[in-house]
């Protein structure tokens, strides 16, 4: 910053010098000169070519004035340039463009003695040792890739600034979304948005006292305030609308006052932090929120599309049986018992539908899973001997008690049983274990059936997926509604042609906890 004022102070003072002593030619070229070289130092955040414009107006300067007293200011050209540019071989090329002109105009006003030769290569090397000090020097207060304070620097200098200040902001901000762009479009393109937001920040806060690289994705800004709710009001506009048009990705930002927020540098800081972990929560609760909305309509278009499906099918049936009938005569006897049956099935098909997709009242109590396991035996007792299926049991000798509803545990239990049942073509094993370990419990439903495809482990449980040519698809979709709304998990684990375990964990009801 002080480099920044001091050039043009000494570009006008070497013009004025100059035109006092007579030693100018063309005094209107040499003012405009000094005034090319002032306007380019004043613009020289908008880009390479004002460096460039810089050096040309410096070498006329030099040129017009009669003097070699330049060369300071072809010192700070090169110290600027060196602040702005990453790269040090193109730092060794401008340090060499701004040897090249000083050399030559030195030329011209001295001739090629001892002396002018070892004044010339003394200036040459003032040069070259100048671009390494300065990269040492840049590289220990700046951020490399931005050019913009480094982290350790801002807090050293907002501790001075606060000391000093009447009434400041300090602005911090996170570009959003920057990791996963780095991961699908490469650290190139990242690279390149920090970049961008480094020269934003400039062009966006001119009256800025200091700008930094917060963090890794974060960057700082400090202000004066004049005009508090005036300037608040204009951050936001800048930050909502501004940056996100000419980034392209969306900034969350934290914005504290001194002193009317906070009356130190630590404090100031961590309201503007906080602010910021404030707006970044919001934000990601938002996304959070339209991913589950998205989510949800997705399920609901899956359930209307199979429900659908499913009841098109027994009512074209009865359709077909009607128009039958209609053919002759309205005698419907002969399909009777079929048109019976089919909307039987869409009673049974929508009462299931109901079941999975109403919320229920549950009445939660500790409750023995034993109790539950003895009652399905007890139930699906007859049906098994009538298949010729053996159900055997393997429990803890104490209770294993959890907080349930009852009537759904059975009903989820049930199921896994019938549809053992219904994997086991011939006669087979039904075994039921239940076990212990730490705060939880598990039971396993193992049959010794055809198994489940590999293909197919993963849709089980979505709605109206099902093999059976009978079946409604909504059973095991059933079963994972009732587990999960008992805090559980349930999974499956099969091998064709040897059978399928389904197991599920709950967790163990907490002593003292009420039945109600």
């Amino acid at each position: 910053m002080i480099f920044q004022i001091a050039a043009p102070l000494i570009s006008f003072f070497i013009a004025v010098s100059s035109i006092f002593m007579g030693l100018s030619i063309h005094p209107l070229l040499l003012l405009s000169s000094a005034t090319g070289f002032s306007i380019c130092q004043r613009f020289a955040n908008k880009g390479w070519t004002f460096f460039w414009g810089q050096l040309f107006f410096l070498g006329l300067l030099h040129w017009s004035s009669g003097l070699n007293w330049s060369f300071p200011l072809y010192l700070i050209l090169v110290g600027l340039h060196d602040q702005r540019e990453l790269s040090p071989v193109r730092s060794h090329v401008f340090a060499a463009a701004c040897i090249a002109v000083y050399s030559a105009i030195f030329v011209t006003f001295s001739g090629l003695s001892t002396y002018d030769i070892l004044l010339m290569t003394l200036s040459i090397l003032c040069f070259f040792m100048a671009v390494p000090f300065l990269h040492k020097v840049q590289s220990s207060t700046h951020d490399r890739l931005t050019g913009l304070l480094n982290f350790e620097e801002f807090h050293r200098r907002l501790g001075n600034i606060v000391n000093k200040e009447q009434e400041l902001a300090l602005i911090l901000m996170d570009c959003n979304d920057l990791k996963s762009m780095n991961d699908s479009k490469g650290f190139e393109k990242g690279n390149m948005i920090l970049k961008q937001m480094a020269e934003l920040l400039n062009q966006f806060f001119p009256e800025a006292i200091m700008s930094a690289r917060y963090g890794g994705d974060e960057f700082a800004v400090v202000i004066r305030l004049q005009d508090v709710s005036g300037t608040i009001k204009s951050i936001i506009q800048r930050f909502r609308q501004e940056i996100p048009k000419r980034t392209g990705i969306v900034v969350t930002y934290g914005i504290a006052t001194f002193p009317h927020d906070a009356a130190t540098k630590d404090d100031l800081i961590l309201v503007a932090e906080k602010q910021l972990f404030t707006m970044k929560r919001e934000q990601w609760l938002k996304r959070e929120e339209h991913l589950f909305r998205a989510e949800k309509l997705k399920v609901i278009g899956e359930l209307a599309s199979g429900m659908a499906h499913e009841i098109r099918n027994p009512l074209t049936t009865i359709k077909g049986f009607i128009q039958l009938s209609k053919a002759n005569g309205y005698h419907i006897e002969n399909w009777y018992q079929l048109i019976m049956d089919e909307i039987s099935r869409m009673s049974e098909l929508t009462a299931e539908f109901l079941q999975f997709s109403k919320p229920h009242a549950t009445h939660f109590k500790n409750c023995s899973l034993q109790d539950c396991i003895f009652r399905v035996i007890s139930l699906m007792d007859s049906e098994a001997n009538r298949l010729g299926h053996t159900i055997r049991c393997e429990a803890p000798p104490d209770p294993v008690v959890i907080r349930m509803d009852q009537d759904k545990i059975v009903q989820m239990l049930l199921n896994l049983v019938r549809n053992a049942f219904d994997a086991m073509t011939q006669k087979g094993v039904v075994n039921i274990r239940l076990s212990t370990a730490d705060k939880f419990c598990r039971l396993d439903i193992e049959d010794t059936g055809k198994g489940i495809p590999d293909e197919e482990l993963d849709q089980i449980f979505h709605p109206f997926y099902t093999s059976k040519e009978e079946g409604t698809g909504l059973g095991l979709s059933i079963c994972h509604k009732i587990v999960q709304d008992h805090d559980g998990m349930i999974t499956v684990k099969s091998e064709p042609g040897k059978g399928s375990t389904f197991s599920v964990h709950f967790p163990l009801a907490i002593a003292g906890d009420s039945n109600a």
